[in-house]
Order: structure tokens, then sequence, then C-alpha cells
């Protein structure tokens, strides 16, 4: 049999006894002696590859001559592709197959390789390569001839063939085995990539219609007006008491629209410290001011472009910062802190809040505009109270889940801790009555009963009471008995004080301003003493 014998190269591989000291040097020396030009050589046991160039020779007159001088070779043939040309194949696939771009640069700044994505993000030809890296990446983010550490998270936004395209890009230097700078590595991921991870990340925790629960007229009235109008893009307001899942909602409404599959971001807004809101909101580019992230920051208009923006005690925003949400939804464009371009979003705005919204505007604390423009399509969601039987389902529901974590299965209730739940009115709504079936779980292993669940208003009242006349004696003798258990006397006096402003107060700024503490602080403390606000 006779091989095509008019080829440029050939690839062929000696198969002979391993580890056969001297085998490497005879054929070296046989095909030198034949005349045959060697390219590259693999010596890998039990066999040996060369590539050569190829002359017009017959094949098995070339068989017979290596055989005859290499006694030690058992077959000669001829292969497509020689192992380091395989592995090269087969990492060259690896990397073309990424999603994020990569360009190699030697020690000077100069393009080496780019691989498929790196192509196609900014048009690369092969004459590209030995270009300067900084006609991609501007100096002002990265010089190559000063920076010699590893840099994460620089932004870069570019013009490529008239699309705006928001990269981040990380930074790999490389160096020999001395330590010795040899080259950079550059990884460029697209925003809009970077952006479906978070969403895929935080999918599993977003919630559909079907997972609220209730049999209710009044929620399930909610619940109707809620999905039609979640196909549009139209702002919606959640109207209701803390605790009645508001958030629910927000999500169900997320994931029934056309934006399902982009982000849903959610923020408290009486949670974030009034020095952080514009820069949360809005972000900054890098070095808008002392302690700001040499990368810059996206703010959550941009993180919740083509998905969904929950904005949680929308009450609670200052009114300075009213005015800019308001351009921002408006205009569907922000600017950042520091930033000297306008960034073009597209978030659906969904808010909530507890507080009345139009008392605030008669006493000018929230703007009238913003107010109309969050408010095209108000739903409200009905207190615990106004559900009856509803009660039920949502106790033996976390009843079944609490228990299931306790190890405490097929939990049931008497009649006489039926009619206890049915009874109270619940202020706290669903994430007390929440607490309360997590206690009584803890306090029983099969069967929870009246006595289990602590819900009377004499507990509060008895609570009241103690610290009451601990708090009095304290200040009218002189000489208290000791010992005392000091931080639990001065737990319960914070505790107390803290439920009583949240009771002449609306909102979390005012309860803080009133104590002398942030309103971050009071949040935080309502949620440590489990008060409902």
């Amino acid at each position: 049999m006779r091989i095509e014998e008019n080829r440029k190269n050939k690839r062929i591989r000696f198969m002979g006894i391993e580890n056969r000291v001297g085998m490497a040097h005879e054929i070296l020396e046989a095909l030198a002696l034949y005349g045959l030009n060697i390219i590259t050589m693999e010596v890998n046991p039990p066999y040996i590859s060369v590539n050569v160039e190829w002359p017009d020779i017959a094949w098995e007159e070339f068989k017979k001559y290596m055989m005859k001088n290499v006694k030690e070779i058992h077959d000669i043939i001829e292969i497509d592709m020689m192992d380091h040309e395989k592995r090269e194949k087969e990492l060259q696939t690896v990397i073309n197959s990424m999603n994020d771009g990569l360009i190699a640069t030697d020690e000077y700044g100069k393009i080496s390789y780019f691989n498929k994505k790196a192509k196609e993000l900014f048009n690369l030809q092969q004459s590209d390569i030995s270009k300067d890296i900084n006609q991609i990446i501007p100096m002002s983010l990265y010089n190559p001839q000063s920076d010699v550490r590893d840099k994460d998270g620089l932004e870069l936004n570019k013009s490529i063939r008239g699309r705006k395209v928001n990269l981040i890009c990380d930074i790999r230097v490389i160096k020999n085995g001395l330590g010795i700078k040899i080259g950079t590595l550059v990884i460029l991921r697209e925003m809009s990539s970077i952006k479906k991870l978070m969403h895929s990340i935080n999918r599993p925790s977003m919630v559909t219609f079907e997972d609220i629960i209730g049999q209710s007229s009044a929620i399930k009235n909610a619940i109707m007006l809620a999905k039609s109008v979640a196909s549009c893009d139209s702002s919606v307001m959640l109207l209701g008491e803390s605790g009645t899942g508001k958030e629910m909602f927000a999500r169900a409404i997320h994931m029934e629209s056309k934006r399902r599959n982009g982000p849903f971001i959610a923020v408290n807004c009486a949670a974030v410290p009034d020095s952080l809101l514009e820069s949360e909101f809005f972000g900054y580019e890098r070095g808008a001011f002392t302690g700001a992230k040499t990368t810059g920051k996206q703010g959550l208009f941009e993180l919740a472009t083509d998905g969904t923006l929950f904005l949680d005690e929308i009450g609670d925003l200052p009114i300075h910062l009213q005015a800019k949400i308001l351009r921002a939804i408006q205009e569907q464009k922000i600017w950042r802190i520091g930033g000297e371009r306008s960034i073009t979003i597209n978030a659906r705005i969904i808010s909530a809040t507890n507080r009345n919204l139009l008392e605030m505007i008669k006493q000018g604390t929230f703007r009238e505009d913003l107010y109309y423009r969050l408010n095209v399509v108000p739903i409200g969601i009905p207190p615990l109270r106004e559900r009856g039987e509803d009660v039920i389902l949502f106790a033996k529901h976390f009843a079944q889940e609490i228990g299931k974590d306790m190890g405490k299965n097929d939990l049931c209730f008497t009649e006489e801790a039926i009619n206890k739940l049915l009874t109270y009115t619940w202020p706290g709504n669903v994430r007390e009555l929440q607490n309360v079936i997590e206690r009584a779980v803890i306090l029983t292993n099969k069967t929870i009963d009246a006595k289990h669940l602590m819900i009377d208003d004499k507990f509060k009242e008895l609570n009241n009471d103690h610290l009451s006349c601990r708090y009095t004696s304290s200040r009218e003798n002189s000489e208290p008995t000791f010992p005392v258990n000091l931080p639990k006397i001065l737990q319960e006096l914070e505790c107390n004080y803290l439920e009583q402003a949240c009771k002449k107060y609306n909102s979390y700024r005012e309860i803080g301003k009133a104590l002398g503490i942030s309103h971050t602080t009071v949040v935080n403390k309502i949620k440590k003493f489990e008060l409902c606000k």
C-alpha cells in the first residue's frame, strides 16, 4: 500500500522498544542520511514521532530503509497529528468556546494571542498581533509598562461597531520561574453575561403566584389584580402593613412578566444609610470620592436593567433623593457620581410601603410627582386579620416547614389552638404568625396546644409591668438590691422605648431621631427584638 507521496509535510511515528537508550539519536541520524529535513520531533516512549518535509519519494522504500538502519524499530506509521499538536488543538477548542474574551501580551504589552470571543468583541484580525494592548484598554486603566500586579474589576466602556458595550476586565500578570514578568493575560467579560449569572444564582429564591398561600376572597382579589398587570411594564405600588408579604407579590409579578429572565433587584430604602443612598442607587466612577473603589461601582438602576427594581419602604426615601429617582425613571437614564456620561437604563419599578403617602405629600415629606409616577397600579395586600381561614393555612404550612427542619414531623393543632389563632388580631401579620409557630414547635414534639401559642397581649403587658416596676425601683431607691442582671435590665429598657417609639412615629428615621440613634440601628434592633413596624 502506498500513501500520498507528494505532501509537503509528513508526520511519522516510529514504534520501538520503550526507554531504549540511543534510539532517538539513531533515528535522527538515519533521517539526516536519507536527506529529510526535520521540523519537529517528540520522544514519547514507546514511540518517537517526527514531522518532516516530505519529498517525492516512495513510502515503502523509506520504511525498509529506516527499519534496516534502526534495528529497534518494530513498525512505522503515518499519523495525522503530533501529540503536542493534538494538545494545542484541544486547548484551542476549550479557549475558543469560552464566553470570556482572552488577550495575551508579551512583557511590553504587545498582543501575542487572542481567542474567538475577543476577536468578536473588538473585531480583531491576525494583523492586530503585535499591536499595543492600550489600543483596547486605555492606559488610564492599565499601563503594562508600570503595572506589575493583578487587577480585578476594571470597568471598560467601548463602542464596538456602533454598539455600546460595557465590559469588566481582569488582568493577570504572567511570570516565569524566577518571578520575572514575561507577559499579561487580559480577561474580558460582558456586563450582560455577569448580570445573567447573578440572576441565575438568585433565581432559586424567586416565587410565583402559586407560592402565595391563601384561599380568602381578599387575597384572591389581590392576586388576580397582580396577575393582570404583570405582563405590562407599568409601575406597581404594593400597599399593606408590615409583614403582609409585599416582597413575595413583587417577586411573583416579576416571574409572571416578560422580564422573568432578567434580574430582580430588591432594596429596603429604610435600611440604607443616608450617606450611601445616592451611590447605591446610581453608582459611582472610580476615584469619585475618598474611599471609592478604584474600579467604580454599578448602581441598583444599572444592575436591574432588563429586569425589575423593587423599592421596599419607599416612604423612607429622603426628599432630596426622590427628585433624582423621579428623573431617572422619567428619562430612563442615570449619571453615576463623578461620571461625565449618561447611562441608559431599562428597569421596571415595583415599590412598596406601609405608610400613608398621601398624608406625607400634605406634610411635604414625599413628592407628589414621584407618587403618581410610582402609583400607576396600586395593589392593596390585605392584613392577616382580614383573611379568615388563611391564618390556619399559614399556621399548618409553617408548622410543617419548621417542624421538618427540627426533626418534628406530622405536627397537629388542637381545637383550642386553632380558636386561639383565629381570635387573635395579628398586628405583625404573617411574619408575627411565623414567629409564634416557630416558638410553638420548639415547645412541643407532636401536638400544638393553646398553651404553646405565646400570642396573648397579656405577655406584653406582663413584660412592660415588670420592666416598669424594676425601672421605677432603681430610680426611687438610692441603694438597689444586688446582685442584678444589668445587661438584661438595659435590654428590656431599650426594647420598651423602641416599642413605644414605633407606636408614636411613622418612619424609621423619625424613630431614630427621637431615640438619638441612626435609622439603620432602628431597623436592626426591631429585627433583634422581633418588634413589628
